[in-house]
């Protein structure tokens, strides 16, 4: 129904070069290199290199790799043609758009193309290029590219990923294996040589399209696979379209690198996990939110206001999401339904019924968790409204969650739903072949309200069911239904076969039509309009004839080669050209228009006719969209009548009435002869329903007691239902309460089964190991971890062994502390269920053992290198308490000796009679320190003079609890000053006797001067 390049792309063949997108964050330089250094220099195919990093880090990622590869390296500046055997670099904040041959660079303007344009990339290479995308995940952080691989996938493109365990970071690969889409997941060294494989594959298989053509292995090959597929998916995909499937199929054998149809069904039948490749491959569970935002916003602003219009708490809105996948359609419908409900007293209640074929699709859809790459085309004002996050992942609140049933249903075989405002289905159509695509096409119309909408993919449309369906917006693909008259429902293949025994009842033949068959009114009117009114038919806007009466056949003309149903095609020649024309003014001006004395000619003569276009443009009128053609001829018709014209001959009035007689006598005998075999008839019927009513009142009675049981069993479920909300209530406010207990611990747990299997964890569990939402179930064996411990798994075993606790400090890789618990899982009933891993965070409290210890030796060696210090502690009760080498060295006592004895020892008597160790202390205490320097006395008695500080030693509470003193050896000092004294002394009593000494001789030289001078004199 429908068709584009979108379903070109499911059954084209690449036929040009492949073009490989790369996609890598953290870590991702290196994995490029190594990538590079084994691509062959004549590989014939396009590379373009997509490195998420910072905006503002340019990585010179074109130098670096150019210098390990021959190929061509650039970084995309401008628009250029996209070449085999080039490798195209983003450049910084930029992403690359490919079109019609060429790539150029786009500044990244929109919040998906900064955080996801890797994404971006995939999908815009997937919808330009199909079959000839290859996609390739290195290392990296976050799901960045697992969105985009799915597009490449839906398109029939292949995808490689690099292995987990080799990668730097290997959260990309991780979440690109988690969609089970991947072809292969190997060492980055062996990707080139995989797709080089891959390349050389293609073509070299081909299935043809008609089973005659197809030799016969090829045929029982086919008989296998899909008996395979039916035996272990329970899928059966003969609804399908034969070249899609076939198509798929020949990309499974080259992906698998197999060389023919036999070969792979011999390998599908030894290999079990490849069914579930094929499906996957077949079914391509893609979708992503707001997809094709045009349509969206149509359905936003159109569509939505029209269904709520009018609507009040006491009513419902039903909606279905068929084909739903992994719920992010249902979920961005749910979004806008919201938008217009949640904040609304008087709101509709609204029921959104999910959809889909896939199991595990629909369990990732219930669970509503979705990266941040997933989430990319979600506003943000949409993220924060609608979504809780959690750890790197997002969760679709609640309240939308609850909107919404997911359900595993196939609506080609289970019974619809019914009653519905809207039915959404979109690029699923595309899948199916013509016949199933027209039973959708009736269950849709079956389960939609009259009115009701129909919501279609971009390649879809509702050709060849326009009588269901009056198109609303044929660019964005809505619909809207009929109400057309009573029409047989296709009857579910998986409804079981309810019908109760024959009961022998013989079937009453049907009476041949006869002339005194009763007809009604209406349908008379409408024989007479056939028979006597102008020729007329109806078309729809697409001018196909849904109806038309017995005369207009004169006026059509059919032509070699496919039978349509197009006016325009079957009109004749000539009055083919006014016709279009007055078609198309009528539809497109919605009035009524006649063309007048149109000349055309049969069996030779030439004829004129008026032709009138009537559109149907009544708003809500269920024929609106239809068309009334009538063709109205200028000249009387001169046609034969089967009826029998009376006409008047001269004949004797005798005659007439007795060939009346005749006429009339032979009518009533024939009249007679029906009524007789019609009463043997009802003697028949009547007694056959007399038995079906004896049999219709047993099982009436049979019915009432049912009904009476059932109202007693209804009463009880109702009485269950109530506990179980009640119950329902309550587990949800214990897991909120847990939900929030778990994330204000931040502590790491993991609980796993018996068989060391992962069933839950904290969040603060991926700090130390690799986890995934999709890894729940895996062995933790198989899940890589941070820790520089190699006897986890040994521990687990010891702990479910012995049923003990288990307590170990273990280091992760980088150079943090956890103090690891195991610890069995046990239930209310006291039965062992797994084991439970906790790890508490204290690198903090190891680093401050590790400074304090660090602080005592650094502080023990200062105090025993200082050789010529004396430095003890004290209590309060001036007890030793600790005794340096120092002070060994200088009063004598070992630290054995002296520990725990008084420091007074080390006081002269007269000083400890004087009170001075109470004195130092007490000044200590008052004043902060307190400094002396007096003579002290050795264990051997000795004396010595020593200079000494002492302070107090504080707890946090600023309490004494001690004191610290420290002092040194003066004693020579001492000695010093005492000889320079007495030696100052004795010089300044042999200076003063000189000086004495120089005075008398003086004096008496100035005598003896005086004497002199007097003599002279005289």
């Amino acid at each position: 129904m429908g068709s584009n390049k979108f379903y070109d792309f499911l059954t084209e063949k690449p036929h040009d070069f492949l073009i490989v997108g790369l996609g890598a964050s953290a870590g991702g330089v290196q994995a490029l290199r190594e990538f590079f250094a084994h691509v062959p220099e004549d590989s014939r195919m396009a590379y373009v290199v997509i490195l998420h990093l910072s905006p503002d880090h340019d990585s010179q990622l074109a130098e670096v790799l150019q210098a390990v590869t021959t190929i061509p390296v650039a970084q995309v500046r401008e628009k250029v043609e996209i070449k085999p055997d080039h490798i195209y670099v983003v450049p910084p904040n930029q992403h690359l758009i490919i079109e019609e041959g060429f790539i150029a660079p786009s500044v990244n303007l929109h919040l998906e193309e900064r955080r996801a344009p890797v994404d971006i990339f995939f999908r815009n290479l997937a919808d330009s290029h199909g079959p000839r995308a290859v996609s390739v995940i290195l290392s990296g952080t976050g799901a960045n590219g697992s969105m985009g691989l799915k597009r490449v996938k839906e398109r029939g493109g292949a995808a490689y990923v690099q292995n987990p365990r080799e990668a730097e970071f290997n959260e990309m690969p991780r979440n690109a294996i988690a969609t089970e889409l991947i072809d292969d997941v190997l060492p980055v060294a062996e990707i080139p040589a995989r797709i080089v494989a891959y390349r050389d594959s293609l073509g070299t298989v081909e299935i043809a399209l008609v089973a005659e053509q197809r030799p016969e292995q090829h045929q029982q090959a086919l008989r296998e696979i899909f008996a395979q597929l039916r035996l272990r998916t329970g899928h059966d995909f003969s609804n399908y379209k034969r070249a899609t499937l076939l198509r798929r199929i020949e990309r499974r054998i080259n992906v698998r690198d197999l060389p023919d149809l036999p070969s792979y069904a011999a390998f599908l039948q030894q290999n079990i996990e490849e069914s579930q490749a094929l499906l996957k491959d077949l079914l391509i569970s893609v979708t992503n939110f707001f997809r094709d935002k045009k349509p969206f916003a149509a359905l936003e602003q159109d569509i939505l206001p029209v269904i709520f219009q009018d609507k009040r708490s006491e009513d419902e809105i039903r909606i279905w999401v068929a084909g739903c996948a992994t719920g992010e359609e249902a979920y961005s419908l749910a979004m806008l339904v919201a938008e217009r409900t949640l904040d609304v007293v008087d709101a509709p209640k609204v029921q959104i019924f999910a959809t889909d074929l896939d199991a595990a699709a629909i369990g990732t859809a219930r669970e509503g968790i979705y990266t941040l790459n997933d989430a990319a085309d979600v506003s943000a004002e949409r993220l924060k409204r609608f979504f809780t996050k959690e750890g790197d992942h997002y969760r679709v609140i609640r309240e939308i969650r609850e909107m919404i049933l997911f359900a595993q249903h196939n609506f080609l075989k289970d019974p619809s739903f019914s009653r519905l405002d809207l039915v959404t289905c979109r690029n699923v159509l595309i899948y199916l072949n013509s016949t199933a695509q027209e039973r959708v096409m009736e269950t849709f119309h079956f389960a939609l309200k009259p009115g009701g909408y129909l919501f279609l993919g971009s390649a879809e449309s509702v050709d060849g069911a326009s009588d269901l369906y009056a198109t609303v917006s044929r660019e964005n693909r809505i619909f809207r239904s009929r109400q057309v008259a009573l029409r047989k429902y296709p009857v579910p293949e998986s409804v079981p076969n309810l019908i109760p025994p024959p009961l022998m009842i013989r079937k009453a033949k049907e009476p041949e039509s006869s002339p005194t068959g009763r007809i009604s009114f209406g349908e008379l009117h409408q024989k007479l309009l056939e028979q006597y009114a102008p020729p007329s038919l109806v078309v729809n806007e697409d001018y196909e004839i849904l109806h038309m009466s017995e005369k207009v056949g004169r006026f059509l003309e059919l032509s070699g080669g496919e039978p349509t149903k197009n006016l325009l095609q079957l009109i004749r020649p000539e009055l083919r050209m006014e016709l279009r024309s007055i078609l198309y003014q009528a539809i497109q001006r919605q009035t009524v228009l006649e063309v007048r004395n149109i000349v055309w000619g049969q069996h030779g003569e030439r004829q004129s006719v008026n032709i009138q276009v009537k559109p149907v443009t009544k708003e809500g009128d269920p024929a609106k969209g239809f068309v009334l053609v009538i063709f109205e001829s200028n000249e009387p018709e001169q046609e034969t009548s089967n009826e029998k014209v009376i006409t008047t001959v001269e004949e004797p009035i005798a005659r007439q009435l007795e060939e009346e007689l005749i006429q009339i006598k032979a009518q009533l005998r024939l009249s007679a002869e029906q009524y007789e075999y019609q009463a043997e008839e009802l003697k028949a019927s009547n007694e056959e329903l007399q038995a079906i009513n004896e049999e219709l009142r047993s099982a009436a009675e049979e019915l009432e007691t049912s009904k009476e049981e059932l109202q007693s069993i209804n009463e009880e479920l109702r009485t269950v239902n109530q506990e179980l909300k009640v119950k329902i209530e309550e587990t949800v406010i214990t897991s909120n309460n847990l939900q929030n207990l778990i994330n204000s611990t931040e502590v790491a747990t993991i609980f796993l089964d018996r068989a060391f299997c992962t069933r839950l964890y904290t969040p603060a569990a991926r700090q130390i190991f690799n986890l995934i939402p999709s890894d729940y179930g895996r062995p933790i064996s198989d899940i890589t971890h941070r820790l520089d411990y190699d006897h986890l798994l040994a521990d687990v075993e010891t702990v479910l062994e012995k049923l003990t606790l288990l307590e170990r400090e273990v280091t992760t890789t980088d150079q943090r502390a956890f103090m690891m618990r195991i610890l069995p899982y046990r239930t209310t009933e006291d039965r062992i269920n797994g084991i439970v891993i906790t790890f508490f965070d204290v690198t903090l409290r190891k680093q401050a053992e590790k400074a304090l210890l660090q602080s005592e030796q650094r502080l023990r060696l200062i105090i025993e290198s200082a050789k010529d210090y004396a430095i003890l502690s004290l209590d309060t009760q001036r007890r030793v308490v600790s005794w340096s080498s120092g002070a060994q060295i200088l009063l004598g006592y070992t630290e054995a000796e002296i520990i725990g004895k008084s420091g007074d020892l080390i006081f002269v008597p007269e000083d400890r009679e004087n009170k001075a160790p109470e004195w130092e202390t007490q000044t200590a205490e008052k004043e902060g320190r307190a400094e002396d320097e007096r003579w002290h006395r050795r264990q051997d008695g000795s004396r010595f003079w020593a200079s000494g500080i002492t302070r107090p030693l504080r707890d946090e509470q600023d309490n004494t609890i001690g004191f610290v003193k420290i002092m040194r050896d003066l004693t020579e000092q001492k000695q010093v000053e005492e000889a320079l004294r007495m030696a100052e002394e004795k010089y300044r009593t042999q200076l003063e006797d000189e000086v004495q000494q120089r005075t008398a001789e003086l004096k008496t030289s100035r005598d003896q001067y005086f004497t002199l001078v007097e003599n002279t004199r005289m």
